[in-house]
C-alpha cells in the first residue's frame, strides 16, 4: 500500500446479518443500507415491468380483441394469464 491510499474499511457481522450479511465498521447503515429497511422492501413483486416478447399475429390479435371485450389493456390480459397459468 502506498502512502497516499486510505486504509479499506473492515467488515463486521450486522445486528440484521440475516438480511444484511455485512456492513463497514463504524457505520450502522454505511449510507446504502436505510436504517429499519430490509431487501424484501426494496423488490415489489407487483410493480409492473416491461417484458418484450415476440407473439404470432394470431396471438396478437387474440389478445387484443380479449382485452378490448373486457375493457382492459393488453398488459392487464397478458398479466393475469401467466399469473394463472399452471405451474409445473
Amino acid at each position: 500500500m502506498s502512502a497516499t491510499e486510505q486504509p479499506r474499511v473492515g467488515l463486521r457481522k450486522a445486528d440484521d446479518a440475516d438480511v444484511h450479511p455485512s456492513t463497514p465498521v463504524g457505520s450502522p447503515d454505511a449510507g446504502w443500507l436505510r436504517s429499519g429497511g430490509s431487501t424484501a422492501d426494496a423488490i415489489d413483486s407487483d410493480k409492473p415491468v416491461t417484458l418484450e416478447v415476440t407473439v404470432p399475429k394470431s396471438l396478437r390479435k387474440a389478445v387484443r380483441q380479449e382485452a378490448k371485450r373486457r375493457g382492459i389493456s393488453v398488459d392487464e390480459v397478458v398479466a393475469e394469464a401467466l399469473r394463472h397459468r399452471p405451474s409445473r
